[in-house]
């Protein structure tokens, strides 16, 4: 047993760096060996790394909602990208982890992408407990880099500059090898479509920024800092290319392992920016990325297919938007300088444990109700102290919205519909989940059942497993009946030209409903 000092209510600052849609090997300390991540690499060699560890939900919004409420989707209000209504939100009953670390006298703040919540409903930052917001509410917004507008404290904040910017180019890019960015001499992107590309402002620099002043305000408080960092999500786009440009891929790899990069030079800034503060050594730093492999999508290939130069989808069946083990699959390592001894845990861990280990490290008393179980003793070297999850729950996505999948122990088990017969597979033996071993464990069967049966409750807008067509449209025409149809109003008025009282727009951005969310 570690003779370490309890870490419980201690107060550290907390940063917590969500990353998105980074596949489980993009980062070199995870296995990436055709670009490095310098940064990133010292601190989770310096830290805790979790080589069993899930997100809440193979996509982006609901594995946003399930950490940010410690709710697995069986329970979470957010379940799809995607409701009856729309992009649905969080409501003012549901308790985040924001909410709970502003109550212990923590400063809060979220940076990035919010994916939980579209303007002017009660879901948004500035009403879940974060002091301090900045970034994209509207999840498929955020699939620009070069945007008119993004969110502060629930205000649209113009920028001008990014008028005009092309963003039906930048999907074709996505799908159309022929269609390549500019980029100059040096590797510096020319943004196609506005008016002086030397002035594009890309959001996650502006990002950033809110997020070192932040330091600044409250270094010398318990603050909490959510940086929820678009990168490197598609359609892919770098500012610049840097020692990139000369490799001997195609662009859009360049791209992708540049936005990582960029990545992991932002998170380098936000740790000089601690350490000018003399606040490093008090900062409990998490980092993880939101679901599974989703590469595949922004690189024109077959899904789920591995890169073939970067190798990066990791062994697990399945990726992003669906409930497989390489969807909810996802790296991530816990460091805090001097408090945490490094090394490597095989206890099972989930993004929605962060509600209960953050309140138990700020001395948050009670606790908001939770799936998830604080991982603190494991952080103290007390592994031998630490409850453990009996099992871990994912349901829907978007490639099979009728899903349910869990890991008990070894065991992951699936099925694509209430209807399909179960699928069961030992992790330990067979990590691409190639042989189904239902037949021969009925009665890890007959537990998996029951546990589906328990932890699915129905939601009123989202699509349950098993649900009719003909019941999910109802629920579409009580929503329009309702007038409770969740639509971004700035946005629609950002793609039909500018902002009100803004100069006008020289061409409109449209969303292409072909891209995922």
């Amino acid at each position: 047993m570690s003779d370490r000092p309890h870490l419980s209510g201690s107060r550290p600052n907390i940063l917590f760096v969500l990353a998105d849609d980074l596949s489980y090997r993009d980062l070199s300390c995870f296995g990436q060996i055709q670009f490095r991540t310098p940064t990133l690499d010292r601190l989770c060699a310096s830290g805790i790394r979790f080589d069993e560890a899930y997100s809440g939900s193979p996509e982006c919004a609901p594995a946003r909602g399930s950490l940010l409420t410690g709710m697995h989707v069986g329970h979470c209000r957010i379940r799809l990208n995607r409701s009856a209504r729309g992009q649905d939100h969080l409501e003012p009953e549901d308790v985040t982890i924001g909410d709970a670390l502003k109550r212990a006298g923590y400063a809060t703040c979220m940076v990035g992408k919010w994916g939980a919540a579209l303007p002017d409903t009660p879901g948004t930052p500035d009403k879940k407990g974060f002091d301090y917001s900045f970034g994209f509410y509207d999840q498929r917004r955020a699939h620009t880099y070069y945007p008119h507008y993004l969110y502060e404290n629930g205000l649209p904040i113009p920028i001008p500059e990014n008028y005009g910017y092309d963003m039906d180019f930048s999907y074709r890019h996505t799908h159309d090898p022929d269609a390549q960015r500019q980029y100059d001499a040096d590797g510096k992107l020319m943004p196609r479509g506005v008016k002086d590309p030397a002035k594009a402002r890309n959001s996650e620099v502006l990002c950033h920024q809110k997020a070192l002043q932040f330091i600044d305000d409250h270094a010398h408080e318990p603050f909490f800092l959510y940086y929820s960092t678009q990168l490197p999500h598609g359609p892919v786009v770098a500012p610049e290319l840097g020692e990139l440009k000369d490799k001997p891929w195609d662009q859009r790899r360049k791209e992708w392992a540049a936005m990582v990069q960029l990545l992991d030079g932002h998170v380098a800034g936000l740790l000089d920016r601690l350490e000018s503060h003399g606040v490093l050594d008090n900062t409990l730093i998490v980092f993880a990325s939101d679901n599974g492999y989703a590469h595949w999508g922004y690189m024109g290939r077959r899904p789920y297919t591995d890169d073939p130069v970067f190798r990066n989808k990791g062994p697990w069946r399945g990726g992003k938007f669906i409930a497989m083990d390489g969807g909810v699959r996802v790296p991530m390592f816990v460091t805090w300088p001097g408090r945490v001894e490094p090394g490597c845990s095989d206890a099972l861990v989930s993004l929605y444990d962060l509600l209960a280990t953050f309140s138990d490290l700020a001395g948050v008393d009670p606790v908001p109700p939770t799936d998830g179980i604080s991982f603190v003793r494991l952080l103290e070297g007390r592994d031998d102290e630490q409850e453990r999850h009996e099992f871990l729950y994912w349901e829907s996505g978007g490639h099979a919205p009728h899903a349910q999948s869990a890991r008990l122990g070894k065991w992951f088990a699936w099925r694509r519909h209430p209807s399909k017969p179960l699928e069961l597979y030992d992790t330990e033996l067979d990590v691409g989940s190639e042989t189904n071993l239902a037949d021969k464990h009925p009665d890890v069967v007959r537990q998996v059942l029951d546990l589906f049966e328990r932890e699915h409750v129905d939601s009123e807008w989202y699509l349950n497993p098993g649900e009719t067509d003909e019941q999910f449209q109802a629920k579409k025409e009580r929503a329009e009946a309702e007038g409770c149809l969740q639509i971004d109003t700035v946005a629609n008025t950002e793609f039909r030209g500018a902002l009100p009282g803004t100069i006008p727009c020289p061409a409109p951005v449209n969303l292409d409903p072909g891209i995922p969310d």
